[in-house]
Parts: C-alpha cells; structure tokens; sequence
C-alpha cells in the first residue's frame, strides 16, 4: 500500500489504519516468519511428496519409513493423516479409514497437538503394541496407560506437549512449561536425557519447539537457528532425518513422524 492510500484510509477509518499500522509492525519484527513462510514451500511440498510416495495401497498405511515392514497407527499414520488432509485428503480419508479398521482409535498423548486428546495430560506411561501382521507387514501402534509417568519434565518434548495441553485452560503454567524447556537449549539442540544417552539431537524437538511458541504466541529466541536446521535435515527423498549432531551433521534416516513434525511445524501459523 502507498502512503498516500494508507493515509486516505486512516481519514476514512481510523480503526483501520490502527489495524494497518498493527499489521506492519507485527511483520517487521517477525521477518522470520516472513522468510519461513515464504522460503520453505519448496520443502513443504517435497516432505509432502515424501509421504504419499510412501503410501502402501495394500494395507492404506505408511511404513515407518521406506522399505520398513513396520506400519504405526500410532503416531505415524494418525499424523501423516492430518498432514495430508489439505494436499491429498483422498490419501488422508483412507488412511483414517484403515486405523479405524483395526479397531484403533487413539494414543492419548500425541492428539493433544490437535486437541483431540481427552485425557492427555498429566502424562502416562506408554506400551508398544503389535496389532496385526499381515504377509510380514507388521500393523503396531502406541497407547498409554494408567500408570503415571514419572520424571517426565525432565524431557524438552513432553515439557512443550505439557505446554500445548495447557495452553487454552492454563496459560501461565503452559508459559512456565514452555519456558522451563527452552532452558534446555545448549545452542544447538535440546541437551535433555535423551540427547545425554547417545550424544544426537532429535530433529522431531526442533518443530515442536516451533509448534509450541505458535501455539502459545510465545516468542521462540532461537527461532532463525531451528528453521535453519531443519532445512539442513530434510533429505533428498523429501523426508526429514531422525538425528543430528553437535556440528549439524544429519544421522539415522528420514522417517514417517519426524517428517510430520517438521511440516506441520513449517505449515504453523
């Protein structure tokens, strides 16, 4: 807008041109969003081609990542569902279909990213469990239990799911949940327990971090640093790799969850 037509528009509605003058600014000091937005449907689109490329028509599932024989329900399938739902809700529908099919339908933690978890939070502990086996295609998927989980905020993934569950009924304790996660950043990654067993960041923690600060409208200060990274740990087949080291470098593979973190953390408004 020109100058001329911004102060034409502020005559005419002063409302509005508060409304104009809020917007530019709120642009001007996001220019990462800006850049994010406008940078990464290039890869939005390949972790997108990612998934459908490895839907299999037998079962309408994906495996765990390509040629596995493991097919979760929970979480991958529930999340490449709602990833796909705006690109290819033909895939999304079907996939949907055939969780429902076998009888599964939920976790208990992993909805809470979509509200969708009824009784996620104070967190439990989880069991793995094979579902079916259908010619060596191993059907599994997550569910918690009763039991409470103990020594869980220690973990910078379950602190910013805490703050997710609590961002609508709870906000201070979500900012304090939120917060308590981002004292875990040691520059290059989230250093909790899970880092320390095997000296490698999760790439699937970068996102959430992203999910989270949008969710909560919290400014996430190392924000340029994560979308950085993650641009760096999407592979050539579209998907985003597991792992990463202290220097950034890319380990284990890309698979079905990790690559649906990191979109849904790109697509965050």
């Amino acid at each position: 807008m020109h100058r001329s037509d911004y102060q034409s528009l502020l005559r005419r509605s002063p409302r509005a041109g508060q409304l104009m003058m809020l917007c530019l600014w709120f642009l001007l000091t996001h220019p990462d969003l800006q850049a994010a937005e406008a940078s990464f449907s290039r890869e939005i689109t390949s972790g997108e081609r990612f998934l459908t490329n490895l839907f299999d028509p037998t079962l309408d599932l994906l495996p765990e990542y390509h040629s596995a024989k493991v097919y979760w329900l929970y979480h991958d399938n529930y999340l490449a569902a709602k990833i796909l739902k705006s690109s290819r809700p033909d895939l999304a529908n079907r996939i949907e279909a055939a969780i429902r099919g076998f009888g599964v339908s939920r976790s208990g933690k992993i909805e809470i990213l979509f509200n969708e978890a009824t009784n996620g939070f104070p967190f439990r502990t989880y069991e793995l469990l094979n579902v079916t086996n259908m010619a060596g295609k191993i059907v599994r998927t997550e569910r918690v239990t009763d039991k409470p989980l103990k020594g869980w905020d220690a973990y910078a993934d379950l602190e910013l799911m805490a703050a997710i569950a609590k961002s609508k009924t709870a906000p201070e304790e979500a900012t304090a949940y939120f917060n308590k996660a981002l004292g875990l950043w040691d520059g290059h990654g989230f250093a909790d327990p899970a880092f320390k067993h095997g000296d490698l960041y999760a790439t699937y923690k970068l996102a959430l971090a992203i999910i989270c600060a949008d969710r909560l409208n919290q400014q996430l200060p190392f924000r340029s640093e994560v979308l950085q990274q993650l641009r760096k740990l999407q592979s050539s087949s579209g998907g985003w790799i597991t792992d990463y080291d202290g220097d950034g470098k890319p380990h284990g593979f890309a698979n079905v969850e990790t690559t649906c973190f990191a979109l849904l953390a790109l697509r965050s408004p």
